[in-house]
């Protein structure tokens, strides 16, 4: 029953939305990157940081050789870089030091579970941030839960309110389709931010609304 719900929630929510790419990049260097410039910040602030720091430094091999001071202030409007800095130029030099150049191409030829093993190994890469990478960038069917999916999955009853977020992935790629995962995420997020708001959701003109628990059960935030 709730594949059924997962698939029928992935369609509409393409058929709302379009299944957008984000701007997200087919390069997995470039979208460990960008994911990491775009933590705790907004979309035109994070969009504008990468786009300056590729543009202007020439390349990641640059950025790795670079003064941190000078990464610091290159990436300061995307916020927290003093934490995004430093790991951007750790990561840099463990990718090198482990393939040889300054690629993740090498994921390509690894299976899922090493895939995800290799990414979240690297310096302050959680699942998430490593999912995204293999979704957008090496076209695996695994399914990224941020906090927007999060809601919609839960409002939708597909995970329980009880799953730790830890958990929270594996749960829901185990009712959501690898086919339907990519339109699932993207959407969602989409919807997360237009219609299923943490406040004040749009119950009223929700695509989703027939089939959906959550307007006669508690609010869940």
């Amino acid at each position: 029953m709730l594949q059924r719900r997962a698939h029928r929630a992935a369609l509409l929510l393409a058929q709302r939305y379009g299944s957008p790419r984000h701007r997200n990049k087919a390069d997995p260097l470039d979208e460990l990157v960008f994911i990491l410039l775009s933590q705790m910040t907004t979309a035109p602030s994070f969009g504008r940081v990468y786009e300056r720091l590729k543009e202007s430094t020439g390349g990641w091999a640059h950025v790795r050789r670079m003064p941190l001071r000078r990464l610091k202030s290159l990436i300061k409007d995307a916020g927290l870089s003093r934490q995004k800095a430093p790991r951007i130029k750790a990561i840099l030099k463990k990718v090198a030091a482990d393939f040889g150049k300054l690629s993740l191409a090498p994921l390509r030829r690894m299976e899922d579970a090493a895939a995800e093993r290799y990414l979240t190994a690297l310096p302050g890469v959680g699942v998430k941030t490593a999912k995204c990478v293999m979704m957008y960038s090496l076209g695996r069917e695994v399914l990224p839960v941020d906090t927007h999916v999060w809601r919609v999955a839960r409002r939708l009853g597909l995970v329980s309110g009880a799953v730790p977020y830890a958990r929270v992935h594996g749960a829901l790629e185990a009712v959501v389709a690898p086919g339907d995962r990519y339109a699932f995420h993207v959407n969602a997020i989409s919807h997360g931010r237009a219609v299923c708001t943490a406040l004040r959701p749009k119950c009223r003109t929700c695509p989703l609304r027939r089939f959906c628990p959550f307007p006669t059960t508690p609010r869940l935030t």
